[in-house]
């Protein structure tokens, strides 16, 4: 099990602590008998020895780009180190929602689980003072989505009794065509049943997606939508325009929005300021921000780069991952609550490529 330090570190200890990280990972999933084989196959295919020449987190774009859908043509036990499959008991698995093409599926432990998605959450909480113990209504994907799963544990950690669930299919709603009647009943079949738990149960926290949130404010009185304590959004991006326009629909609220996916985690706003443009951070020390390294990586000359991102975790390293957002990179700010200490990012959003993106619900 790697370590994890309580306290703030300074940069040099900081980096020296990665570049330790990346060495035991890199001697896991490079292990000729027991590695990964996905790993051991693009060491082959690169030509060289990871477990010689990658040594810390600046040897990492030796080891390439890597594009999701490399993922999701790979069996699952593939990316994992064979040294590691003896724990599969003990893995959360998912699968990421195809926004960009076919879906791709990850793994997590459970310790894991918990660092990627619920301890980012409590920290953040903790630090703008979101409502704890108040019922909440989860509206999201469930099934194969670690969406849901992590809604139960975000009340819980909250003081909360796991929470009241809407579920909807993200991927039935994007093959509906957009601006159709079939889209738009399908929202408000999803909203319907929202508003009925609203109107039967005494919630006090929403999460969901930006566009549900939305129409629960249109459709809810101003008397119901004060009594709502906090707000977290989650599924997919919350523009600027719209977190102000929610903060007006639900005034009393602490409203708190993550950036993730399922392939990395989770990474949470740390201010709940009035007039905001979203920056998230990531938790502890197993996810890290990119920026383009000069010469190798091609990007635009104007406008921001491609979120790239690298996880450190035992059950599965995904090194230089290109999203298909852009964004700025941004450090901590000043104040920022023990455990983030690493690069976030700001205003991501989908970059104008020829790329199909499918939006919608989620």
């Amino acid at each position: 099990m790697l370590t994890r330090a309580p306290v703030r570190p300074s940069q040099t200890e900081l980096h020296a602590r990665l570049d330790q990280r990346v060495q035991e990972l890199i001697a896991l999933n490079f292990d000729p008998r027991h590695g990964a084989p996905f790993w051991l196959r693009r060491q082959q295919r690169l030509g060289l020895d990871a477990r010689h020449c990658v040594r810390g987190i600046r040897d990492l774009p030796l080891l390439g780009n890597l594009d999701p859908s490399e993922l999701a043509a790979c069996p699952l036990t593939e990316l994992t180190p064979g040294a590691l499959l003896h724990a599969r008991p003990d893995w959360v698995v998912a699968q990421t929602g195809g926004t960009t093409g076919k879906p791709a599926w990850t793994a997590y432990s459970t310790t894991e689980f918990h660092e990627a998605f619920v301890a980012p959450f409590a920290a953040a909480a903790r630090h703008v003072g979101f409502p704890r113990g108040g019922a909440w209504l989860y509206a999201g994907p469930s099934g194969p989505h670690i969406i849901g799963r992590a809604a139960v544990e975000l009340a819980r950690v909250s003081g909360s009794p796991a929470p009241f669930m809407v579920d909807f299919d993200p991927r039935w709603a994007r093959k509906l065509p957009e601006a159709s009647f079939a889209r738009e009943r399908y929202l408000a079949h999803v909203v319907e049943q929202a508003l009925n738990v609203l109107e039967t149960q005494s919630i006090e926290i929403l999460f969901s997606t930006p566009p549900i949130l939305a129409e629960l404010a249109r459709r809810l009185a101003p008397t119901r939508r004060s009594e709502i304590r906090g707000v977290h959004y989650g599924g997919m991006r919350v523009s600027a325009h719209r977190l102000a326009e929610l903060r007006q629909a639900f005034p009393a609220a602490v409203h708190l929005s993550g950036y993730g996916n399922t392939l990395f985690g989770c990474c949470l706003e740390l201010s709940d300021e009035p007039g905001r443009v979203p920056e998230y951070f990531p938790f502890g020390e197993r996810l890290l921000f990119h920026r383009p390294a000069p010469g190798r990586d091609a990007e635009p000359r104007h406008g921001p780069p491609h979120v790239r991102f690298t996880r450190l975790d035992s059950t599965m390293l995904l090194v230089n991952v290109v999203e298909r957002d852009v964004a700025e990179l941004t450090d901590p700010p000043a104040g920022s609550p023990t455990g983030f200490v690493l690069p976030g990012v700001r205003d991501p959003r989908p970059a104008c490529t020829s790329r199909p993106i499918a939006g919608g619900l989620y």
